[in-house]
């Protein structure tokens, strides 16, 4: 009997690597004196659908222990409890949003190392 119920897709086979590094640059180019807490909070949640997507990609972490190690550190630093909430002052939330890209950036060079050679 054929399935009507179709598996989520857990792993994308192209990500969009240069938004994610353009997202990443202007983060690393903010300055917490000329943000507002709407533009870091909006580029900290863009950040974070990034590093998310790179975390359904299969970046071989079962094999590379430094790849777990990432795994790792981007679901402990994704956890709810140590996001920034409204009431988080707004230096906590740049310095939150700055170590999302920092995150993001580490896993997406294994993304880029791993898919090499194929159309980004």
């Amino acid at each position: 009997m054929a399935s009507v119920i179709r598996e989520p897709e857990t792993t994308r086979e192209h990500l969009e690597v240069d938004w994610f590094r353009d997202t990443i640059t202007v983060i690393q180019l903010m300055d917490l004196s000329r943000s507002t807490r709407a533009d870091i909070d909006a580029r900290t949640n863009e950040c974070i659908q990034h590093l998310e997507e790179l975390l359904a990609v299969d970046l071989g972490a079962d094999q590379d222990d430094e790849v777990m190690e990432l795994f790792r550190r981007a679901y402990r630093h994704l956890d709810l409890s140590s996001r920034p909430t409204p009431a988080t002052p707004a230096y906590e939330a740049f310095a939150y949003m700055r170590d999302t890209a920092t995150v993001t950036f580490e896993l997406l060079k294994v993304y880029v190392t791993k898919n090499e050679g194929q159309d980004q």
